[in-house]
Parts: C-alpha cells; sequence; structure tokens
C-alpha cells in the first residue's frame, strides 16, 4: 500500500491536469503576533510569497530557493517559528522534486524547532502545517499508519488554533490514507463527514475548492455519479460567486467525471450512454476553455479536449484545436505544468499518428525544461515519452537510449510508478529485437513494481488518459505470452513446454492478474490475498487456468502433488472467435427451446480447447491418497467467466458427470476451511412480487414460499425474512444478532462488470455490491465466524458485458462470503426451487464438500425423465459455485 498521494498528486495533478487534491501550501502571515517574533522585515516575506508563486506555478527548484533564502534569514534573526514553517514548506517543494531524504530532514528540523517554543492558537498553526507536511512524506513512502497518525495530530492543531476550515483538507488526506491501508468504511465514514462539513459552510471561495478536491477523490474511487453530483455542486457556488478561475477548474474536472462515465459505458457497449456522457465532457471542457483566465488552466482544458476528441474519433475538429494548442504551449514559461502539457500534447498526436518530427521537437523542449528545472521526474517521463515516439516510428535504436535514460532517472528518485512503464517499454523493445530473455527480465521488473502499486493504480484508473485496460492488463498478459512462448511451434498445436519455472510464474502472474482486476472493478484494493497450497488444500482437486492472448489461448493445469503442471496452446484461436463462441452457447444456455444437439455441440468446441488435451491425465492421475481426482476448480480469464464449465461436453457426457466443478477469481483469495455441518444456521429471505421489482421492470418470482419452506425443512437452525420484512435494514439486524453460516437470498440481482449496476434487489431497492460489505459483516462475531456460504438463486450475468462474471466475483469477496452459489441466468423458478431444495439435502450429508453437493444436485437433474425438461441445461447449468469449493 505505497505512495498513493504521490501518485494521485504528481501523476493525476501534473501528468493529466484532474488538478485533484490539494497539497494546502500555507501563507505566511504578515503580521505575525508578538508572542512568536517581532514582524519580519518585508523583503522575507516576499521571499517565502515568491516561493509560494514559483511552487503554484511547477518551478519547484526556484522556487526552493527563495524558501531556502527566507529560511536562512529566519534562523539568522532568531524567528524560530517561522523557520519552522518555511522549512515545512521547504519539504513540500523537496517531495515535488523527488528530494525524499532533503524533505525528511526539513520536517525533522522544524519539528525540533517547535519543541523549543510555548504553546499558543499560532503556533498550533504551525504545528499543523508541520505535521500535515509529515503526513504526505510518509505516505509518499508507503509509511501509510503513519501517514494516518500525522493527519491526526494535525488535526488536534487545527482545532486548538481554532480553525476548523483548514481542517477539512487534513481530513481529505486521511481519508485517502486510510482508503490505502484498506479501511475503506472508514475511509468512507470521514468521506461523508467532510462533505456534510462543506455543506454546511457559507458559500465561499474556500467551500469551492474543498468540493472540487472531494468530487475528485470520489472520482478517483471510481464512484463517478457521486463525482459528478459534489463537482456540480462546486460549479454553482463558483457561478454564483462570480469566480470564473475556479469555475474554469471545476468544469475541466467536471469534464474529466463525464469522460470517465462515457468510457465505462463503452465498456459496457452502451453506446447510447457512451455518446451522451463523452458530448457533456467536450460541452464542459469548451465551457472551460473559453471562461480560462489562467493560461495553465486553458492549456489543460484545450488538452483534455483535444484527448476526447480523438478518443470519439472526431478527427474534423482537431487540426483548428491543434493549431490554438501550439501557439498555446508555446507562450508557456517552464514550468513542471508546462512540461506535461507537451508530454499530453504529444501522447494525442502520437495517437493521431502524427509526424514523428513534429513530437520529437515538442518532447526535446520539455527536457530542456526540465533540466533547467532540474525536475528530475518530469525528465524521466519527457524521456520515455520519446522513447515511446521512437518505437511507434521502429526506431528501435533511439527508442532505447531513451527509454533507459528514463528508467534509470525514475529509479534513481525511487518512483515505481512511473519505473513500471520504462521497464514494460524496454521490454516491448528488446522483443521487437527477439531477445526474449531479456525483455522477461524488463516484464518482471515492471509486474514486480505494478504489485507493489497495487492499490495506488486503481486510483488512477478513472481518469481520462490512464486505462488499466491500457496501461495495466498489458504488461500481465504479454509477460505471460513471452513465458509461455516455446521454441518449437505446430501450426495448430504447440506441444513443446516452456520452461518449469516460467510455467509456474506464468500462473503466479495470471492469479495476480486476477486480483487487479477485482481491484479496477472496485475502485479499491479490498481482496486481501493469501498464499493458499492448493495440495494442503484439497489433495483430489486440479487447478486449470484458461490464458486468453490475442492470437491464441494457452492452458495450464496444476494437477495434485508440487508444482506438476502441464500446458498446452491452441494456436490461431483469437480472442474474439473465443469471445463470438461463448456469446453463441450464452444464447443457447439461456433459451429452454435450444436442442440439445446443439448444445452438445457447442460446448464440446470449448471442452475440446480446455479439457481435451489433458482428459487423459485427468482420469489416471492418483493423488497422495491413491485415490483419482474429484474436482476441477477453474481459475477462468475474459469472457469464458461468463459461461458454466459444468456444460462441457465431451460427445459423450456432460464435464459434471465425471467430476465436481467450482470457480475462484483466484486461489490466493481462498478461505481453506469446509462448512461445519453440524452448526449450520441459515437465515433465509426472498420475495415474490417486491415493489423494487416493478421499478426495474422485471417478473415477480412464483415460487419463492416453495424454495423458502422447502430450505427450512431442510435446515435445522434458520429465520426468514420474506417480502416486505425482507428490507435492508431487516437483514442487518438479523445477521448482527446472529452469526449465521449460510445466507440465501431469493431475489433478482444482477452481475455486470459496472460495480454500479451490479446488485441484489430487496423488496424496496437494490443493495448495491458495494454496501454488501457493510451488510453482511458488520459485528465482531463475523472476523471469527465469516458466513460461510452465500446463495444467490435468482440472478443473472448482463446481456452483452463479457466481463459481466467480475460482478459475481465481485459479489463474493465484498460479501466476505468463502462461497457463493449463484446463477448466471434467469430460470423457470419452480424448477431454481426444487434445485435449492435438493441442494441443501446433498450439503447435509456428512463428508461431502459443496462442490459435490452442487454436482449430486445437477446430475440428479440430469437424470429426470424428460417430460418436465430438468434434464435440460437450461435448468440446472446456471448455477456455479464460486470461492471455496470444500
Amino acid at each position: 500500500m505505497k505512495r498513493l498521494l504521490r501518485l494521485i498528486l504528481l501523476t493525476i495533478l501534473g501528468l493529466i491536469f484532474s488538478l485533484g487534491i490539494a497539497v494546502v501550501f500555507p501563507v505566511i502571515a504578515q503580521n505575525p503576533p508578538n508572542k512568536i517574533q517581532q514582524s519580519q522585515p518585508q523583503p522575507v516575506l516576499t521571499l517565502v510569497q515568491s516561493g509560494k508563486k514559483y511552487y503554484d506555478a511547477g518551478q519547484f527548484s526556484t522556487a526552493a530557493q527563495f524558501l531556502q533564502q527566507a529560511a536562512q534569514i529566519y534562523q539568522a534573526s532568531g524567528d524560530i517559528a517561522r523557520q519552522a514553517q518555511t522549512l515545512s514548506l521547504m519539504s513540500l517543494v523537496e517531495q515535488k522534486l523527488g528530494h525524499w531524504q532533503e524533505a525528511k530532514t526539513a520536517i525533522d528540523t522544524s519539528l525540533n524547532l517547535l519543541e523549543k517554543l510555548p504553546s499558543d492558537k499560532e503556533l498550533n498553526r504551525i504545528h499543523a502545517q508541520v505535521w500535515n507536511s509529515f503526513g504526505h512524506w510518509q505516505l509518499a513512502q508507503g509509511q501509510t499508519e503513519a501517514a494516518v497518525l500525522s493527519w491526526e495530530k494535525a488535526d488536534k492543531f487545527y482545532i486548538q488554533s481554532g480553525d476548523r476550515v483548514t481542517i477539512i483538507g487534513s481530513q481529505m488526506n486521511q481519508a485517502v490514507a486510510l482508503q490505502a491501508l484498506g479501511l475503506y468504511r472508514r475511509a468512507e465514514k470521514l468521506l461523508t463527514q467532510v462533505e456534510q462539513q462543506l455543506y454546511q459552510q457559507p458559500d465561499s471561495p474556500l467551500k469551492v475548492t474543498g468540493l472540487l478536491n472531494l468530487g475528485n477523490i470520489r472520482r478517483f474511487d471510481g464512484d463517478l455519479e457521486k463525482s459528478e453530483e459534489i463537482l456540480t455542486q462546486s460549479l454553482t457556488i463558483a457561478q454564483k460567486l462570480r469566480l470564473p478561475e475556479a469555475e474554469s477548474t471545476v468544469l475541466l474536472n467536471l469534464g474529466n467525471t463525464e469522460l470517465a462515465i462515457a468510457q465505462r459505458a463503452e465498456e459496457l457497449k452502451d453506446a447510447q450512454r457512451s455518446e451522451q456522457y463523452s458530448q457533456k465532457a467536450l460541452d464542459f471542457y469548451q465551457k472551460a476553455i473559453e471562461i480560462a483566465t489562467l493560461p495553465t488552466t486553458k492549456i489543460q482544458a484545450q488538452l483534455n479536449y483535444l484527448a476526447a476528441i480523438i478518443e470519439t474519433k472526431q478527427f474534423t475538429l482537431t487540426t483548428p484545436l491543434i493549431e490554438e494548442i501550439t501557439t498555446s504551449i508555446n507562450q508557456l514559461p517552464a514550468s513542471r505544468v508546462s512540461i506535461y502539457a507537451r508530454i499530453n500534447f504529444a501522447k494525442s498526436l502520437l495517437k493521431m499518428s502524427g509526424t514523428s518530427k513534429q513530437i520529437i521537437q515538442i518532447l526535446e523542449t520539455a527536457i530542456e525544461q526540465a533540466k533547467s528545472l532540474a525536475d528530475p521526474r518530469a525528465k524521466s517521463y519527457t524521456l520515455g515519452t520519446l522513447g515511446a515516439v521512437y518505437e511507434q516510428a521502429g526506431d528501435i535504436y533511439n527508442a532505447k537510449k531513451n527509454t533507459q535514460s528514463a528508467l534509470v532517472i525514475a529509479q534513481a528518485i525511487n518512483a515505481p510508478d512511473i519505473s513500471y512503464q520504462w521497464q514494460w517499454q524496454m521490454g516491448r523493445l528488446l522483443q521487437a529485437e527477439n531477445s526474449t530473455q531479456k525483455a522477461i527480465t524488463y516484464y518482471t521488473g515492471a509486474f514486480k513494481n505494478i504489485s507493489d502499486l497495487r492499490s495506488d493504480l486503481v486510483a488512477l484508473n478513472p481518469e481520462v488518459q490512464f486505462s488499466f485496460r491500457e496501461s495495466v492488463e498489458p504488461v500481465y498478459r504479454q509477460l505471460v505470452d513471452l513465458l509461455l512462448r516455446s521454441p518449437t511451434v505446430d501450426t495448430h498445436v504447440r506441444s513443446a513446454l516452456p520452461n518449469r519455472d516460467y510455467l509456474i510464474q506464468a500462473r503466479k502472474v495470471m492469479e495476480a492478474l486476477q486480483l487487479a482486476e477485482l481491484d479496477n472493478f472496485f475502485g479499491d484494493a479490498c481482496a486481501k490475498p493469501q498464499q493458499v497450497n492448493i495440495d494442503q488444500l484439497d489433495s483430489h482437486a486440479a487447478v486449470i487456468y484458461p490464458i486468453i492472448l490475442p492470437n491464441r489461448l494457452e492452458v495450464i493445469v496444476k494437477l495434485p502433488g508440487s508444482d506438476n503442471l502441464r500446458h498446452y496452446a491452441n494456436m490461431n484461436i483469437s480472442e474474439s472467435q473465443i469471445d463470438a463462441a461463448v456469446t453463441q452457447l450464452q444464447k443457447s444456455l439461456k433459451r429452454r427451446s435450444t436442442s440439445l444437439q446443439q448444445l452438445k455441440t457447442e460446448s464440446k468446441q470449448f471442452y475440446d480447447w480446455l479439457i481435451k488435451p489433458f482428459a487423459s491425465e485427468l482420469e489416471t492421475t492418483k493423488t497422495r491418497s491413491q485415490s483419482q481426482i474429484k474436482t476441477l476448480i477453474f481459475v477462468l480469464d475474459g469472457s469464458l467467466r461468463n459461461l458454466p464449465m459444468a456444460v462441457l461436453h465431451d460427445g459423450q457426457r456432460y464435464l459434471v458427470e465425471r467430476y465436481a466443478v467450482s470457480v475462484t477469481p483466484t486461489l490466493q483469495l481462498l478461505e481453506p476451511k469446509p462448512l461445519q455441518r453440524e452448526a449450520v444456521s441459515v437465515l433465509i429471505a426472498g420475495a415474490t412480487d417486491a415493489p423494487s421489482f416493478k421499478k426495474e421492470r422485471l417478473s415477480a418470482i412464483d415460487n419463492v414460499a416453495v424454495e423458502l419452506e422447502g430450505i427450512k425443512a431442510n435446515t435445522q437452525q434458520n429465520q426468514t425474512l420474506e417480502n416486505q420484512e425482507f428490507i435492508k435494514k431487516n437483514l442487518q439486524a438479523k445477521i448482527n444478532k446472529t452469526p449465521f453460516n449460510i445466507v440465501h437470498l431469493a431475489t433478482h440481482g444482477k452481475f455486470s462488470s459496472n460495480p454500479e449496476q451490479t446488485y441484489i434487489l430487496d423488496w424496496n431497492e437494490r443493495i448495491n455490491v458495494k454496501d454488501l460489505d457493510k451488510l453482511l459483516h458488520l459485528n465482531y462475531q463475523r472476523t471469527t465466524k465469516p458466513i460461510e456460504l452465500l446463495i444467490l438463486s435468482a440472478c443473472e450475468t448482463a446481456t452483452g458485458d463479457k466481463r459481466a462474471a467480475l460482478g459475481l466475483a465481485g459479489v463474493a469477496i465484498r460479501a466476505g462470503a468463502r462461497t457463493t452459489l449463484a446463477s448466471l441466468w434467469q430460470i423457470n423458478d419452480a424448477s431454481t426451487a426444487e434445485f435449492m431444495v435438493k441442494f441443501y439435502q446433498e450439503l447435509n450429508r456428512k463428508q461431502i464438500t459443496k462442490a459435490e453437493a452442487l454436482r449430486n444436485t445437477q446430475i440428479a437433474f440430469l437424470k429426470e425423465s424428460t417430460h418436465r425438461d430438468y434434464n435440460r441445461p437450461y435448468h440446472w447449468g446456471a448455477f456455479i459455485l464460486v470461492g471455496n469449493w470444500l
């Protein structure tokens, strides 16, 4: 959990101009109280004010020079308080420059100086400012817990000084740090408190800025609708108070939020919503350009406008805008803002396949500015971007030269958020020269840095020019691609095995990618990984990892036994072919009328891809107890997550007829404990025809009463919430009072790759996936007695969303349940009720795992007489087990 604030402040604020969380750079009062020191000569105040001016302009080295002079004058005159305050400002400047030791020394000196002085209101304010600076330094160094404590100290000093306004900024910092620690409920509570405090403030420029910063934090969290709401409030106040510069800044950030919503809609194949919000973003950017009073704000809006019209392929609008930006950017004085403006401009031109000569000139100017400012971070970004330009032009020599220089600088200032990008770039360049081993080394370095930055990268995801799909996921997949390559290649099937160590590494990388995708889904690193030895967990299970690459499908199988790995590659199968086959089989499974022959033919294709190459080994492999493999665990990739593996057919039998089947997002999230059947306690809840169903235009579930009564008859300890009683408040009360180990919800729900559209319905409203952790593990008992099994019997995946099953995995994790049993599509609810009753009957049997209980239930349906057609996969295939199968 490292460097989150530095990433947000330096990468987002600088490189993509979102103007997010602001570091408060306090102004030293011109008439300090006599208790501190007699009034200082005007020149020293001018030095401090000049330092602030250059800081705000992004000219940090110059700012440092002015502040250093001011600190020396204060020291010579014996003004200890002002010396300490100025040094705390120096620390912020040194942090911007990546001079971490110098920044720490300045803070230490400040704190030592303040210890010599008696306390009063003004000194308390200075204490607060120093602790605020220290908190920023600690968070940037990965000392997140310490940063929270520092900001808590700052809060106390602000209160003692009577300043209850500036404290809001400190509390925002705390919330960001708490998120980095994974303490999301505490962070949410604090942010809600900050939001209420801001709304209670009278309308003022400070309130506008506070709402702006809070709106940006919400965007970083992925709560885009909330971000839009808060930023709109900020805009209304800025317009009311006639603050054109603040208004233009808020418009710029509203544009960023609207574009993030549009990009999310595009991923979900919602073309109409994507177009609507893209246009809203363009409108906000255009208004920001028109009213901006500062050239830096104007150029930022112009650059984001350019990036947006390139994203939406409105290329006819680019020519006049490019000319305007060129003129504006050349008028900017040298600063980090102007350097990042040039980088941003170059990246946009690169996406348009602009001329290399023009882009190189833009970046060479930026490099000279970075040198003159002694700004290593900006220099690294510029050199690395220049390397990318040469890469696209096919000039590998100059691409490597500039990328290596950028990497050396990034590593020297301990900036892994930059380093991984240049390691990835070097890996691509080396692979272009067929230097696979060297490429793997650089890719591995990039992968390790991304893993260290896990919680930080999710905070960058919603932004305009940082996309998980473009900037993070490819690192994992391209590394796996290299690891699994082999010198011996057949035109259809590659049978030669990669290096054994590479197979182990590829498996670990795919596990990490699954975690990263879940982090990206939630906008926070909520999942807590732990190392699990599958052989100790279940010696009768094999784990199957399908890996979808652009031009082939790789499969790794972990058989029982230490590092007992097998590998197979289906060559010349593209990702689009796999997606099309998944879509077709989904449609067939969801139609009750689809012929069994068609289903078996379509599902056999996936059996041939995923199981057939290993079928004989799966059947003949003996475990340590000399028994055969009983369970297949799938760690699925891409659109394959939307398919139930139990329905795969080998031409004679379904896979479930041979094995129990379960899926897991990653083995690292498993709680390796079986269900304790002698103490089963079940909370059963559901609704037949709730008002919430009508709001969502969903049909009634007629057999809910039959389902609930059947479950009650097959469980000894149970409590029920039915129809009007099934509301969130009652659910929370029941779970708080009784440590249920099974929670069964017979209600509509939807799984989507959009967390805002992943929910279940109670009697009145949606229960969003992000609220499940509050709902299902509320009290201290849940730390030792988590929910063993969450059952969602009437849910479905979103149509047309190839990553929809991410929502199901998200529900499982957010709920804190060890295992989740859910349906992938809506089924005739009479058969669902019968299916669930049978499942509980199987679950009551001793010496049987949850996966085996599900398998036995599915086989019972398969053996049904055909007059009820329950033998069709439509009825039994929808149910999948996610998580711990034991």
